[in-house]
């Protein structure tokens, strides 16, 4: 059962109703003020003060069923016309990415790129029978190929030291 902000804010109003009523007046007044909101009467009034309290405290609530844009803080209800579907227009500021993911990232660029001219045409579509799964494959084997280059480390010493012993 999900939570429905509406009804538990007409809950609270008309338990509040009944309650003053009933202090002040007694049960019979307390049973009459029950009545009076149980009735369509009484269920308009109920949402218009829920309404009304929330505008002068610069709450929006909003019934999102036929959709909206939401661009300040809102209580909105969602889901009373089945499934809804909510989400950031603006995502959540990323972490950084490593150096290492950086470095990776621009060679697999590279690679994507040099695949890409290798298995298009001059106007850019695709050689036949060729799909992008081929350039994605040839761009992951360019990729390996492509960090495989330079010197590791420790290798130049390795070099150097076998250059010397066999001198």
């Amino acid at each position: 059962m999900a939570f429905d902000v509406r009804n538990f804010l007409q809950a609270v109003t008309v338990a509040a109703a009944v309650t003053g009523a009933t202090v002040t007046g007694g049960p019979a007044a307390g049973a009459s003020m029950a009545a009076f909101l149980a009735s369509p009467a009484g269920k308009r009034l109920v949402n218009f003060s829920i309404d009304e309290s929330a505008r002068n405290q610069g709450v929006v609530l909003e019934d999102l069923a036929t959709g909206g844009l939401v661009t300040r803080p809102t209580l909105g209800f969602t889901g009373e016309a089945g499934p809804e579907f909510v989400m950031p227009l603006s995502m959540m500021p990323k972490k950084k990415r490593s150096r290492s993911a950086r470095a990776s990232d621009k060679l697999l660029s590279k690679a994507f790129k040099e695949a890409n001219s290798k298995l298009r045409n001059k106007n850019g579509s695709l050689r036949k029978g060729k799909t992008q799964a081929d350039v994605a494959r040839m761009a992951q084997k360019l990729r390996k190929k492509m960090g495989k280059g330079g010197t590791k480390k420790g290798q130049v010493r390795k070099t150097a030291r076998r250059a010397f012993e066999r001198k």
